[in-house]
C-alpha cells in the first residue's frame, strides 16, 4: 500500500461539491501528464460514472459494508494501475451505515486504506463560521486523516480571504477554491444525474 500514491476527496455532507473537485482534480493531475485511476466510495454508480468519463478509465467502487476491508484493500491495489489512485468519499466523512460509528464511511475507508483525506466545504452562506465546522470534523475523531480544504461556492476575493482567516488559526491548509459561478453538476433525489443523460440532455 506504501507504493500507490493515492488521495480521498471528502465533504462535510452531500451537494457539497466532491464529485465536481474530484473530476477537476483528475482533469488538472492529467493535463500534467499523469494517468488517474478513479475509485468511489461505497456502491454509487452515478458518481463513479462522472469520474470514469473524465478519467478515460473505469473507476471501481470501494464498500467496506459489501466488501469487507480484505475486499477493499485487495481491489485498491489490484485496480492502482496508474500514476495516482484517487478515491471520491460518500456523503459526508463520517457518514456510515448508522448514527454510533463510523462503519462504512469514508473515514473508516481512510483508515483501512492509509489514505489522506481532502475536504471539501460548501462556504456559500457563510464567512467565519465555516472555521467552527472544519474545527469540528478535525476534532471529532482523533487521528483524523483530513490532510487540506478545498472552499466550494466562494462568492468573491474577499470571502475567500475571510474563510482563509478564519481557517488559518486551524493550522490546516486551505489547499484551493472554487467560484460558485463556475458550472456546477445538476442533481435530484438521487444525487446527481447520470452522466450519460446529462449528456443527453446538453444536446
Amino acid at each position: 500500500m506504501k507504493n500507490i500514491p493515492r488521495l480521498v476527496i471528502t465533504g462535510t455532507g452531500s451537494n457539497v461539491g466532491k464529485t465536481i473537485v474530484s473530476c477537476a482534480i483528475i482533469y488538472g493531475l492529467q493535463k500534467k501528464g499523469y494517468a488517474i485511476q478513479p475509485f468511489k466510495t461505497g456502491p454509487d454508480y452515478i458518481d463513479a460514472g462522472y469520474l470514469s468519463s473524465v478519467a478515460g478509465r473505469q473507476a471501481c467502487n470501494l464498500d467496506v459494508w459489501l466488501m469487507g476491508k480484505s475486499g477493499v484493500l485487495e481491489s485498491l491495489v489490484r485496480n492502482s494501475t496508474s500514476d495516482i489512485s484517487l478515491i471520491e468519499g460518500v456523503m459526508g466523512f463520517y457518514d456510515g451505515i448508522d448514527g454510533s460509528k463510523s462503519l462504512a464511511s469514508t473515514y473508516q475507508l481512510c483508515h483501512i486504506t492509509r489514505t489522506p483525506a481532502i475536504l471539501v466545504v460548501d462556504v456559500g452562506g457563510v464567512g467565519r463560521s465555516v472555521a467552527a465546522t472544519i474545527l469540528g470534523f478535525i476534532k471529532f475523531n482523533k487521528n483524523t486523516p483530513i490532510a487540506g480544504i478545498i472552499l466550494n461556492r466562494v462568492g468573491s476575493e474577499r470571502h475567500k480571504k475571510i474563510c482563509a482567516d478564519a481557517i488559518k488559526p486551524l493550522n490546516i491548509d486551505v489547499l484551493g477554491a472554487i467560484p460558485k459561478n463556475i458550472t456546477q453538476l445538476k442533481s435530484r433525489h438521487l444525487g446527481l444525474i447520470p452522466v450519460m443523460e446529462s449528456n443527453k440532455n446538453n444536446n
